[in-house]
């Protein structure tokens, strides 16, 4: 009997895609989508297409919609997020795609006007050749001149928020509780949930594991990638990220002539 009480152990998202929304109530996604709005005008860039990629349940890319920037695919890796993105795109009259892709190995994908990828989503790739792969795949996604918008969580975020973080909730048809913490030594970030779900036999538990990079390791793996490195921005600001920032957007272009490639 005590091993049918024992938590399941399942990908990432599979069980927390569910309740997502719910978790990340907190966050400003309307005043992120602005944010991005911003970048592009400040870079002057009015791209005809926009990719989200690791859209998880579409919300920034819902709120670009809304805000008339033209989103047309969402690629995750999660089917189970993807299938709460589609749902919402549906119930919003948006002709959102969805498809799933590893950051890693897009395939044939594009080109779009633009790439975003938001909330430390970056952070996943747990190895810098990971990171430039993943670089180089947006590149080729990207038509000649096109933008690409990334974030990061910094040290700094890890150590003031999550060094030893610990959360219970329930909700309707839910329960969770999630354990964060943070080793200085490795780099890494985590964050482990057990989450019960109604109708659900054994709770499901995940573990996600974050790398966090040194700005210059990123600002570096632009470079290799052979992106035009145009900004790195504190937070939702245009201040120059640093170390002491929590949060910190990448604004990089493919290079327009045929001298970057």
């Amino acid at each position: 009997m005590a091993d049918a009480q024992r938590p399941r152990t399942v990908p990432p998202y599979e069980g927390l895609a569910a309740i997502y929304d719910h978790v990340m109530r907190h966050v400003d996604y309307a005043g992120w989508a602005f944010y991005i709005a911003q970048v592009l005008e400040r870079f002057g860039w009015r791209p005809s297409s926009i990719v989200e990629l690791a859209c998880g349940t579409g919300s920034i890319g819902l709120q670009l919609r809304a805000l008339g920037l033209p989103v047309v695919q969402g690629i995750d890796r999660s089917k189970s997020m993807l299938r709460v993105a589609r749902q919402r795109a549906e119930q919003a009259g948006e002709p959102l795609r969805f498809a799933v892709g590893d950051l890693r190995a897009l395939g044939t994908v594009g080109p779009f006007g633009a790439a975003i990828c938001m909330y430390d989503s970056i952070n996943y790739l747990m190895e810098i050749d990971e990171l430039i792969a993943c670089l180089r795949q947006v590149r080729a996604a990207l038509e000649p001149g096109g933008l690409f918008v990334f974030d990061v969580c910094t040290e700094r975020n890890s150590r003031r928020y999550f060094a030893d973080f610990h959360e219970e909730e329930a909700g309707p048809g839910f329960a969770y509780r999630r354990h964060s913490y943070y080793d200085p030594a490795t780099r890494l970030q985590a964050n482990d949930f057990v989450i019960h779900l109604d109708g659900q036999d054994r709770a499901l538990e995940e573990r996600h594991r974050q790398r966090i990079y040194r700005l210059a390791e990123i600002r570096s793996a632009v470079d290799q990638a052979s992106f035009q490195f145009l900004g790195a921005f504190e937070d939702f600001s245009f201040r120059a990220g640093t170390e002491r920032s929590d949060r910190v957007h990448f604004v990089v272009r493919r290079p327009f002539s045929s001298g970057g490639e």
